[in-house]
């Protein structure tokens, strides 16, 4: 009796069982996507417009092809790569889940997966963003479905126009546009080859950004086809001798890379990575077309000058691993006002080296970082444009270190007033205020301004002895062109989705951190630096806007940088090489701030306000006007050297 209730019991728990897995596969089966009449997945793109509303990029680009116009050796290397067994399985490949394991075991680390190409456009088309071992579950069974429901061409032709490429570019037409300037139809073994390694880790394999572990695994992938019987091993010994050629359609040729690469981040910082390459969001950002297209100009054609004059050979002719030795530049342009970025530019080459140098803060400014000295001394009335300070042996003492600065020419000039210190740029002045004002009063007003990145208070911190970044510099002198409002600088105004509702909106956040006496009295300081000191050359250069700016020289000439602006705009350049070589000329000098940065800021301030107005920097109240001899800083005597200054009334 007791064993009867036993297996009775049993077979209830079974019957319960049995049950409870035939309605869970009941909920699973009605949880599944329904299959579409179409494999193409059609959503709104991610687009950036610039400060008008205009187009200026639009992410996840693709455009459709058939697979007749795909190049047969792509199609091969695709098949070889992602799943040999693609003809003649139905959705689950088991040689290719084995081929997976021994390749992942072989190498130590996962290089393969074992889905079939079936397999992974389900993933693309209803489980893209899910990571779950449940929609691996999901996943094999819609793949069965649609090797039920289409042919092998349909479900690889509509793999190969959607899978990802890297930087949003969808489909192997786009990327046979983007890689290398021809259709996909065009491609050669070696392209189709480097290009079908992609998709398994874009941002690893993308050949812009790791050019040579691209070339890595295009070998990889032309040992497949070597196994797999799709080409002889004399033809893989050919397409490796080839130096694969990366170029752009000029259609899609980017003067705004660098920008457009910030913005995209920034965007990411706000919301996600995925949202914004995939999201289908508008995204308006600060960015002027015509500003961006003079701003790359500048930084090509002032490189081209640079090249010659330390005696290089010209970039275009370079090899791709000769071209990293080249010297940078960046330039960053901002609304003096609202603190927009107008144009960015994070270096010459986008594709061969994508790092974006406007925004990297490892540079030492040099003479540039006076302005914060300056500044803060006049601020704290230590001294006026008139004081007279001495050039001469300076020796400070501090922390059981001894500190000598020198200046530029390596001689001393006596005395002479604080703006024509500034005006030409001496080393030792600067030295001597910030012995006054003192180094942390210095690196507070520098903050306070709008530099971001962390200092050490020291004496050095007079001649620019800090890292900090081109965009940081110029949100913060922008400070003193705003006469000393201070703004959160930023390249996104707003982020909206596809039906227009509101994901971000940048609120313009200002503060008032410095007297606007203090500003006028400075800008007119350097307002002199561009007609009668280190940035006079600009004048020579046809720039004949009011202005002012400050040149700027690193230690062994490392860094050249300029930052100058008008009342509206604010532009700062800097130059040097990526590896902190010094920059020499071919004729033995020194490349400076007024050599190298200087000529690249004047070009595209000439060309991106040449259909703006002239207009003078307002003068606050409270200001007075006198000329002195610059050396004395009493009136000048008849016929003598004369230099007029701004001073505060009282």
């Amino acid at each position: 009796m007791n064993r009867r209730k036993g297996i009775s019991l049993y077979i209830k728990l079974l019957i319960y069982f049995l049950l409870f897995v035939g309605f869970a596969v009941l909920i699973f089966v009605f949880t599944l996507p329904r299959i579409p009449d179409t494999l193409y997945k059609e959503t709104k793109p991610t687009t950036i417009y610039d400060e008008t509303g205009k187009v200026v990029k639009v992410l996840a680009n693709r455009e459709r092809v058939r697979l007749d116009q795909v190049s047969s050796d792509f199609i091969d290397a695709i098949i070889a790569l992602e799943d040999a067994d693609f003809y003649s399985h139905h959705g689950l490949s088991k040689r290719s889940l084995l081929r997976a394991l021994f390749y992942n075991l072989k190498s130590g680390k996962i290089r393969q997966g074992g889905s079939t190409i079936t397999q992974q456009l389900a993933k693309n088309l209803f489980f893209e963003f899910d990571r779950t071992w449940y929609r691996k579950v999901k996943e094999f069974f819609i793949a069965t479905q649609l090797e039920q429901q289409f042919s092998k061409d349909e479900i690889l032709e509509a793999y190969i126009n959607q899978i990802n490429f890297s930087s949003g570019v969808l489909g192997v037409e786009m990327a046979s546009q983007v890689y290398f300037a021809k259709h996909a139809d065009e491609l050669t073994l070696a392209e189709a080859a480097m290009l079908a390694g992609i998709p398994r880790w874009p941002e690893h394999y993308n050949p812009y950004k790791n050019y040579d572990i691209a070339r890595e695994r295009q070998t990889f992938v032309l040992n497949r086809m070597v196994e797999e019987n799709f080409i002889e091993p004399e033809e893989k010994k050919n397409a490796l001798a080839k130096d694969v050629q990366l170029e752009r359609l000029n259609a899609l040729a980017g003067y705004a890379d660098y920008f457009l690469d910030y913005i995209i981040q920034m965007a990411s910082d706000e919301l996600n990575k995925t949202a914004v390459y995939y999201g289908g969001l508008d995204i308006f950002s600060t960015l002027n077309a015509q500003y961006q297209y003079h701003a790359s100009r500048a930084v090509q054609e002032g490189l081209k000058l640079i090249d010659d004059l330390l005696g290089l050979e010209p970039y275009n002719t370079a090899t791709w691993s000769e071209k990293v030795n080249y010297p940078q530049a960046a330039l960053v342009s901002l609304d003096v006002h609202t603190g927009e970025v107008r144009a960015l530019v994070g270096g010459r080459d986008f594709q061969r080296t994508p790092f974006n140098r406007a925004i990297s803060n490892n540079r030492h400014p040099g003479s540039a970082f006076k302005v914060f000295t300056y500044t803060s001394a006049l601020d704290k009335r230590i001294v006026n444009p008139a004081t007279v300070v001495v050039d001469d042996t300076l020796v400070i003492r501090y922390d059981n270190q001894r500190w000598e600065p020198e200046n530029f020419d390596l001689q001393y000039h006596g005395p002479m007033v604080v703006k024509y210190a500034l005006m030409k740029s001496v080393n030792v002045i600067a030295a001597k205020l910030i012995q006054r004002v003192g180094p942390k009063t210095v690196m507070d007003y520098a903050h306070r301004m709008g530099i971001q990145s962390d200092m050490e208070a020291n004496f050095s911190l007079a001649l620019g002895a800090t890292g900090i970044a081109p965009l940081e510099l110029a949100c913060a002198v922008a400070t003193l062109a705003d006469y000393g409002v201070a703004k959160e600088c930023f390249s996104i105004n707003r982020i909206t989705k596809f039906n227009g509702d509101e994901l971000y909106e940048n609120k313009i956040a200002s503060r008032r951190v410095l007297d606007p006496q203090t500003c006028y009295i400075m800008i007119d300081m350097m307002k002199g630096v561009m007609e009668g000191g280190t940035a006079q050359s600009s004048r020579r250069l046809g720039f004949l806007r009011p202005a002012a700016g400050k040149t700027g020289t690193s230690d062994d000439n490392r860094d050249s940088w300029f930052v100058g602006f008008t009342p509206n705009l604010i532009t700062v350049v800097w130059v040097g090489f990526d590896d902190n070589r010094k920059m020499k000329t071919k004729y033995g000098t020194e490349v400076t701030g007024a050599s190298a940065a200087l000529p690249v800021w004047t070009q595209y301030m000439k060309e991106a306000l040449a259909d703006e107005p002239f207009v003078e920097f307002p003068i606050p109240q409270g200001i007075k006007f006198k000329e002195v001899d610059p050396r004395t800083g009493s009136g000048p005597l008849p016929g003598g050297p004369s230099l007029r200054i701004a001073i505060r009334k009282k």
